[in-house]
């Protein structure tokens, strides 16, 4: 019998990482606990399985207290000292601070929906800094300003009023191009916008 375990929380037990992966990826609960309160968090760090607890604590696995402590008090208890050294280390990670375990494709999921680039200790953004690997190159690129070539790690609302605002500009460009007078200052007004749309779309646009 397994208590009421998830599919994630024997897979996780097991130290099948993979496994976890497509469950975590297909929208498994991270948190769903056994009948007995033991997370699958909790599970991984029992029995040691480092990259497993990463994988769960870059989809936002809970650190509270089990019945029988908190994932950190277990891996300290069991001897897994790399692994509680990690969890000490992230405790103020955000799902998106997990460079070195973020694939791209998470990155940008995370980028999409609005992660924030400032929250946590220390921020995704300062991981970022000078850190190596795509995920980190996403979260830099994703600071910068807005521009065409980071549009897609916007939020949705960023990125429709950019939408918004790069046809406007075009409507513009098209007006003034309706005599040839007017090409010079058509093609200024539609560079002069593209400069501005980098200040006036932000990924905390409403």
């Amino acid at each position: 019998r397994n208590n009421g375990g998830t599919p994630l929380f024997m897979a996780c037990q097991q130290g099948q990482l993979e496994c976890v992966q497509l469950l975590l990826e297909a929208g498994a609960a991270v948190n769903q606990a056994r009948n007995d309160g033991s997370t699958p968090l909790f599970a991984a760090s029992h029995q040691g399985h480092l990259d497993v607890v990463k994988l769960l604590s870059s989809y936002g696995a809970s650190r509270a207290a089990t019945p029988f402590g908190t994932p950190e008090e277990v891996a300290n208890s069991r001897g897994h000292a790399d692994l509680a050294a990690w969890l000490v280390a992230s405790r103020g990670w955000t799902p998106l601070a997990h460079l070195e375990t973020l694939t791209a494709a998470r990155a940008t999921s995370l980028l999409r929906s609005g992660a924030s680039l400032h929250e946590g200790e220390p921020t995704p953004l300062r991981r970022a800094a000078g850190g190596a690997g795509e995920a980190a190159a996403l979260v830099r690129r994703a600071a910068a300003p807005w521009s065409p070539a980071s549009h897609s790690l916007f939020p949705a609302a960023a990125r429709a009023r950019a939408a918004l605002l790069v046809r406007s500009i075009y409507e513009i460009h098209e007006r003034y191009h309706l005599d040839s007078a007017g090409a010079t200052n058509g093609i200024a007004a539609l560079d002069f916008g593209h400069c501005v749309l980098g200040f006036a779309i932000t990924r905390e646009t409403e």
